[in-house]
C-alpha cells in the first residue's frame, strides 16, 4: 500500500527549498481552472521518494480543481537534477493517447522552456495542460454517439447568442456519465464587503478585517448519470463573500424539468440569482441610506454605529437633563419591516439598569428613510419622559 503523507499548514517546509516558492506561487497567487489549488490539495507519496529527507522529496500528487471533481495528477521531478522539467503521471490512459509530442510541444510550450527560477513555471505547465485535458474531454463529448444529446446541448450553449463562453465551461466525460461545472455570470459590484469572523490570536483579539478571498463566483455543477436525462443532480457553489450575503438561501432545483435543456437550466439559475441579488443589493442600500442619515441627524450624539453592513446604531437622546440610549437594529425584512427600537438607562430611581422596546412608534414603509427618522425623534421625546418617570 502506498503510503500518503498528509499536509498541514508548514507544507512548504515539506519541499525542496528551490521549488518552495513555485509551489507557494502555485496556491497562493494563481489560478489554474475555476479555483486555485489550495496547499492541502498537495501530497507527498514517501514511497516513490524512497524515504528521503523531507528537503530532498521530489514527487508530488495534486488534486486539480476540475469539473467539480479531483483530477488526481502527480508530478516527478528528477532528484538529482530540479533544473529539469518535472514528468506527469495524469493517472487517465485515454489522455494524451489522443496527441502526439509535437501537439503536446505546441499546447504546453511552458514545459519545453521549463525555468526553475520563473515562480510561475509550475502553474503555467499545469494551466496548460488543463488545458489540453479540456480538449481532450470535450472531443469525448463530440465524438461518442452515446453523449450526442448533450454534445448538442453544449453546442447550444456555448452559441454566442446564449451569453456563455465556452472557457467558462469545464465537461469531463466518465464512462456513462457526464460532469459539467459551468460559471455563472452575476453581477457582485454593489454587494456588501466579505467580513472576516473575529479571530483570536493568543491573549489578543484582531479586529473585523474586510477582505474578499478571491474573485466572486457561482458556480453551477450538473451531474448527469443517466444519458437519457431521468437522472441528474444540480448543485451551485458560490464565493465566500456571495455564501455569507446569501445566508440560508438555497437554489431549488425541485421543478427542472426532467427533458430541460442545459441552456434553459443556465438560464433559471441566472435569473434567480440575479432576482435575490438585486434584492440583497437593495436592502444593503436602503440599510445604508437610514443609518447614515441617522448618524448625521444625531452627529453629536451618536455613540457608535455600523458602518460595514449598516444594520445597528446606538446615540444618546437628551430630554429635560435625562439622557435615555437608544438603540435601533435594522433585520433582514426591512424596510418592508420597521427597525426595531430600543431605550436603555442607568438612571432609574430604584437604582436599576432598564430597558424598553418600543413597539408603536411611527414608521411607514412607503416614506423615506429621512422621513421615518424624523417621526421617530419626534416620538422619542415624549416617550423618553415616560421612560423616566416609570415604575417598577
Amino acid at each position: 500500500m502506498v503510503e500518503i503523507f498528509s499536509n498541514n499548514d508548514h507544507i512548504l517546509s515539506n519541499f525542496p527549498i528551490c521549488l518552495r516558492k513555485t509551489v507557494e506561487e502555485l496556491c497562493l497567487r494563481s489560478k489554474i481552472s475555476f479555483r486555485s489549488i489550495d496547499l492541502t490539495d498537495i501530497t507527498i507519496n514517501s514511497i516513490r521518494s524512497n524515504n528521503r529527507d523531507a528537503l530532498d522529496n521530489f514527487h508530488f500528487i495534486l488534486n486539480v480543481p476540475y469539473a467539480g471533481k479531483n483530477l488526481k495528477w502527480e508530478i516527478i521531478f528528477d532528484p538529482e537534477n530540479f533544473d529539469f522539467a518535472p514528468d506527469f503521471d495524469f493517472n487517465d490512459d485515454e489522455f494524451l493517447s489522443y496527441f502526439d509530442i509535437d501537439t503536446i510541444t505546441d499546447n504546453v510550450p511552458s514545459w519545453k522552456n521549463w525555468n526553475l527560477k520563473n515562480p510561475n513555471a509550475l502553474s503555467q505547465v499545469l494551466s496548460e495542460f488543463l488545458c489540453l485535458y479540456k480538449q481532450h474531454q470535450v472531443r469525448k463529448l463530440h465524438l461518442e454517439n452515446i453523449y450526442s444529446r448533450y454534445s448538442d446541448e453544449y453546442k447550444v450553449l456555448i452559441d454566442d447568442k446564449n451569453g456563455i463562453d465556452e472557457e467558462n465551461i469545464e465537461v469531463i466525460v466518465d464512462g456513462g456519465s457526464i460532469h459539467f461545472l459551468i460559471r455563472i455570470n452575476v453581477d457582485c459590484s454593489s454587494l456588501p464587503e466579505y467580513v472576516q469572523p473575529i479571530i483570536y490570536k493568543g491573549n489578543n483579539l484582531s479586529e473585523h478585517t474586510l477582505y474578499n478571498q478571491g474573485d466572486d463566483f457561482a458556480h453551477l455543477k450538473v451531474s448527469v448519470s443517466k444519458l437519457d436525462g431521468s437522472r441528474s443532480n444540480y448543485s451551485i457553489q458560490l464565493s465566500p463573500r456571495l455564501e455569507q450575503v446569501i445566508g440560508n438561501f438555497k437554489l431549488s432545483f425541485a421543478d427542472v424539468p426532467k427533458d430541460g435543456t442545459l441552456t434553459e437550466l443556465v438560464s433559471r439559475v441566472s435569473k434567480t440569482l440575479e432576482s435575490h441579488l438585486e434584492q440583497i443589493v437593495d436592502h444593503h442600500k436602503m440599510k445604508k441610506i437610514y443609518i447614515t442619515h441617522l448618524a448625521a441627524v444625531c452627529f453629536e450624539n451618536i455613540i457608535e454605529y455600523d458602518s460595514q453592513y449598516f444594520s445597528k446604531a446606538a446615540f444618546l437622546q437628551n430630554v429635560d437633563d435625562y439622557n435615555c440610549l437608544v438603540t435601533i437594529t435594522i433585520g433582514t425584512k426591512f424596510p418592508l419591516e420597521k427597525p426595531s427600537v430600543s431605550l436603555s438607562s442607568i438612571y432609574c430611581s430604584e437604582a436599576k439598569s432598564c430597558s424598553k422596546l418600543l413597539d408603536t412608534y411611527p414608521y411607514n414603509p412607503e416614506f423615506k428613510p429621512e422621513v421615518n427618522i424624523e417621526y421617530l425623534l419626534e416620538y422619542l421625546q415624549d416617550v423618553i419622559q415616560d421612560f423616566q418617570n416609570h415604575k417598577h
